[in-house]
């Protein structure tokens, strides 16, 4: 990259005020549609305005961002990553952890929730406290903790180690709520122990959701009423529906609250059953997630989830017992997947990466969006190419060379 000397890439005069960044020829999302010839102003880490690029002359110390008819779409949140390219989050290492954000980063994703596993408690603890000291760093897309266990019910544990499953104890739980990190949690609440580690859940803020759980149709629909908003990897660790036995999904589908996380790889849920689920719940109620383990980004091997081992052959992670774990989906790929299996443009999958799961667990506008006022955070999007550049708080964390141009100065 070419950056004029008395500037660097965010617009940051030295010793001087923030300038402007202007993003130029790209097509802006605006919540349902595309808007052409739109320049995309960013103003100290947030979108300032999407004015007509005629009516918007460059200021002096202003920057200038081509990006060569691109699409500006808000950057992708993802709330389910156990980890990618050889980490995974329960190392509970601050180097491991930086590199996962800066992959994460190039595909696009500018919040993802690190999501921890089923373990021993101070395995946990450690995640949590290397988590923690990841946030608000700046160009990071780290937004928070997803505790995925270890309060889960067995029959239904998947690839969770049965070692470590364990019914909800407050003096354990309470420490991990009263920090704000958690910002989704997804347990069985049927477990004994788990109404009340869900009402506290709630009362600290964070998002609810119902996953590895065998509850019944009834007990489910008081766990809805009582605040839990969201199903985890959805089809995935539940049980099916049964004409006499509606189960979990069903009651989750009659509860408007209710987001359905969504894998689309392909396996995790048949294409056939992700098209069901969209004509059944409506796209502003699905969020795609990678639930991606340590192989994202590599390729077939032997890899760790958690401290479970598993072998990832074409692409899918199985542990010994052939039970699936995790994904090595990216966001970019899962968009494309659900363009393509339920037929859909870019302008109507979109939400569902960004706008759906942000909304899930309380981000939104913040995140998931480029209306004014929000985090300047978007993704550059090719038909062809994917994602060309990665913008977090206005920051160029990542760009594709020959895809668009280095900000430069206005001339």
């Amino acid at each position: 990259m070419v950056y004029s000397p008395d500037s660097d890439e965010n617009g940051r005069r030295h010793g001087d005020a923030v300038t402007r960044l202007l993003i130029e020829n790209s097509r802006v999302w605006a919540e349902d549609r595309f808007l052409e010839g739109r320049t995309l102003v960013v103003d100290s880490g947030r979108i300032a305005a999407v004015p007509p690029a005629a009516t918007l002359a460059p200021m002096p110390g202003d920057r200038l961002l081509d990006a060569r008819g691109a699409f500006a779409l808000p950057g992708f949140v993802d709330i389910h990553v156990h980890g990618s390219v050889g980490v995974d989050v329960m190392d509970g290492s601050a180097d491991s952890l930086g590199r996962l954000c800066r992959f994460l980063a190039r595909g696009g994703v500018t919040s993802f929730l690190a999501t921890t596993m089923t373990d021993s408690r101070a395995r946990i603890d450690a995640a949590l406290r290397t988590i923690e000291s990841g946030i608000g760093q700046p160009g990071s897309p780290l937004l928070g903790a997803h505790i995925e266990g270890p309060y889960l019910n067995p029959a239904f544990r998947g690839s969770q180690p049965a070692t470590h499953l364990r019914h909800p104890e407050p003096s354990e739980y309470m420490p991990w709520l009263e920090s704000g990190l958690s910002k989704l949690v997804t347990l069985a609440p049927e477990l004994p122990g788990g109404d009340a580690c869900m009402r506290a859940a709630l009362q600290a803020g964070a998002t609810v959701s119902l996953g590895h759980s065998g509850a019944s149709y009834e007990a489910a629909v008081g766990y809805f009423e009582a605040g839990a908003s969201q199903v985890t990897h959805t089809f995935n660790g539940m049980p099916g529906i049964h004409h006499r036995r509606p189960g979990l999904f069903t009651a989750a589908l009659e509860h408007p609250q209710a987001t359905f996380q969504i894998i689309p790889d392909g396996v995790h849920v048949h294409p056939a059953v992700v098209r069901l689920l969209l004509r059944l719940a409506g796209i502003e109620r699905v969020a795609i997630i990678t639930d991606a383990m340590q192989a994202t980004g590599l390729g077939d091997g032997e890899f760790a989830l958690g401290n479970v081992i598993t072998q990832v052959k074409n692409g899918e992670a199985r542990t010994p017992e052939g039970g699936l774990a995790g994904s090595t989906l990216t966001m970019a790929r899962a968009l494309r997947n659900m363009m393509r299996f339920c037929d859909l443009t870019l302008a109507e999958a979109l939400p569902m990466a960004t706008r759906v799961p942000a909304r899930s667990v309380g981000v939104y506008p913040r995140k998931g969006s480029l209306q004014a006022r929000a985090d300047a955070d978007i993704a550059l999007w090719d038909d062809a190419a994917g994602v060309v550049a990665t913008l977090i708080g206005g920051k160029l964390v990542y760009r594709a060379e020959g895809e668009c141009t280095a900000p430069t100065a206005a001339g």
